[in-house]
């Protein structure tokens, strides 16, 4: 017995050299190499929602307790100096956050829980300068928020670049409701249920309306929508491994989208713990038709029910409403 423990021993030997695993790299279907993620800490809130960008400072809601922060960033759009500051009660409901187009430099704000317009100077030139109310509107019964406009969970509005017509998901019905303004007149459209359910991140784009299917609290389908000027609609479906099941939120275009072609997604575990909290990089053809490349970004804190997004010149933001960050993404 002892004389075949050396012959064993000799026999795996010669089984090492001739073995038939081999090892090889693969891509990484993580960060892309040029690329890096920074995460900012915010104030605690329980929700932090929507972002603009006013010089070298950005600004974000936090709805849970009504508090704008006011972060200054450098050129790669990394935290430096941060502050906060109570807009109106802590029951308010902060929310909506866009530029002013004839006040440049000016950003509205939206009350939620109180039903009201503010047009605001954020004050730039210190980031510890509290903002400034400059017009307040009441929003006018029966109307509530904004962040509703009457039928069924209307978060986005966007108007079509040809038609003229608005359009708005109704989420929870999986319809997008179509508003002649001109007549007041409306039709809803259906979506089609073998592409997903719940449309949201509804924006003007290149030739129509841009939309994501957010899916449902188990699943989602890794699919976005393009409404042309007669309502056809267009299915665009993912395929990478992470973003083919991705629960899209938001989109957003590049800033040199005319050139480059490029948008971002937002996959995101607001309704389904389970999916994945993503930025992904999608690059179309220059006809907007088809896809040719997809890039797909996970965020490091996940279950951070990722919100929205927004597109510099020479970064991108996003903001975690559940983890009190708002994320940087650059190439240096």
């Amino acid at each position: 017995m002892m004389m075949l423990i050396p012959c064993l021993i000799i026999l795996l030997f010669i089984n090492s050299i001739v073995a038939d695993v081999t090892i090889t790299s693969v891509p990484s279907a993580g960060l892309p190499s040029n690329q890096y993620i920074i995460e900012n800490q915010l104030p605690l809130s329980e929700q932090t929602h929507e972002l603009v960008k006013v010089e070298d400072i950005v600004l974000v809601s936090q709805m849970s307790n009504s508090v704008l922060v006011k972060v200054q960033v450098d050129k790669y759009g990394i935290a430096q100096h941060v502050a906060g500051f109570q807009i109106a009660n802590s029951t308010s409901g902060l929310h909506g956050l866009a530029h002013s187009t004839k006040n440049p430099g000016m950003v509205w704000l939206t009350l939620e829980t109180d039903n009201k317009l503010l047009l605001i100077d954020p004050v730039t030139a210190s980031v510890t300068d509290a903002p400034k109310v400059i017009k307040e509107i009441n929003v006018p019964q029966p109307g509530n928020g904004p962040h509703y406009i009457g039928v069924a969970h209307p978060i986005f509005i966007a108007q079509h670049p040809i038609n003229k017509m608005f359009y708005s998901g109704e989420d929870d019905s999986s319809k997008i409701i179509k508003i002649n303004p001109a007549t007041g007149n409306t039709i809803q459209i259906d979506v089609d249920s073998s592409a997903g359910t719940t449309p949201v991140g509804m924006i003007s784009g290149p030739k129509g309306i841009w939309f994501t299917l957010l899916g449902n609290a188990t699943a989602g389908t890794g699919t976005f929508g393009f409404i042309d000027q007669d309502d056809k609609i267009v299915y665009h479906k993912l395929t990478s491994p992470l973003g083919k099941d991705a629960a899209l939120l938001h989109l957003a275009f590049d800033v040199a989208y005319e050139t480059n072609y490029k948008m971002y997604l937002l996959s995101s575990s607001i309704d389904n713990p389970n999916a994945l909290d993503m930025v992904i990089k999608v690059t179309f053809d220059e006809q907007w038709t088809t896809i040719k490349d997809e890039e797909v970004i996970v965020i490091p804190t996940q279950q951070c029910k990722a919100h929205r997004l927004l597109p510099t010149q020479f970064n991108v933001f996003a903001t975690e409403l559940a983890a009190s960050k708002f994320l940087t993404l650059f190439s240096p």
